[in-house]
């Protein structure tokens, strides 16, 4: 907590971040809940594959998405079942599989990050030239000084 005004008054500061929290946490949890209920994880992992562009360990999926391998697993089987992604054994260490994406895959998570990009420019749209200008502002200041707070791992 900041600095006090007083010794049982919030400083502005305080309020901020517990206003910030509570809107963060009902609306984002909301928003989170919908995605990966609908999608389980499948369109992070295809959009991970899609912008690495390169084939990746189930490992770095499990490491990325923050879940257990056996998530993970469960996730690739799923994909590969609709045809998303393939796996196949690495040639230069048979002991490890890797993960491609495939066109299908691809096309699907073109699709999501097309619909986001629609969704996130009507909100901009409706907030107006100088409220969104500002909003960028402020986001841009924002993450700029909470990067000197929040070390990286």
């Amino acid at each position: 907590m900041s600095k006090k005004d007083d010794g049982n008054i919030l400083s502005y500061a305080d309020k901020a971040f517990i206003a910030f929290h509570e809107i963060m946490s009902s609306k984002q949890n909301n928003m989170l809940e919908n995605v990966n209920r609908a999608n389980k994880g499948e369109l992070f992992v295809l959009r991970f594959l899609f912008v690495s562009n390169t084939d990746v360990f189930p490992s770095e999926l499990s490491a990325a998405l923050g879940a257990s391998t056996a998530r993970i697993s469960a996730l690739l089987g799923a994909l590969e079942k609709k045809g998303q992604i393939v796996r196949s054994i690495d040639k230069s260490n048979r002991r490890n599989i890797l993960v491609t994406i495939t066109e299908a895959g691809r096309d699907r998570a073109k699709a999501e990050m097309k619909q986001i990009q629609r969704s996130i420019t009507q909100v901009f749209d409706d907030m107006g030239e100088s409220d969104t200008a500002e909003f960028i502002r402020l986001a841009s200041k924002f993450f700029d000084l909470l990067q000197k707070y929040i070390p990286e791992e």
